[in-house]
């Protein structure tokens, strides 16, 4: 099974790989594109409001206790439960050996 499988496992890696391979050979540009001019400034002030970032709007009221979500409680009490069970099982089994 093996065998028949492995040339349509590396003709697949070839496919997988050649496409990244040839661009890191055989790139389509080797120099970088010639700029005419400046770029824009991308760090202009804000024209309108003044300056810098707003104000945050105060938090909204809510609960100040975090509570556990109950997949977390129902979490817990199985994993006691299932080491009890444990423990008393094998409690059993050694007054069961004696």
């Amino acid at each position: 099974m093996t065998t028949r499988l492995f040339p349509v496992v590396a003709a697949l890696a070839v496919a997988l790989t050649l496409p990244a391979a040839s661009q890191a050979f055989f790139p389509p540009d080797v120099f970088p594109p010639t700029q005419t001019g400046t770029p824009p400034d991308p760090f202009t002030p804000p024209t309108a409001g003044g300056l810098g970032e707003p104000d945050p709007t105060d938090p909204a009221p809510g609960p100040t206790v975090q509570t556990p979500e109950p997949a977390s409680i129902v979490t817990g009490l199985t994993g006691l439960v299932l080491a009890a069970g444990y423990g008393w099982r094998k409690k059993r089994a050694a007054v069961k050996a004696n």
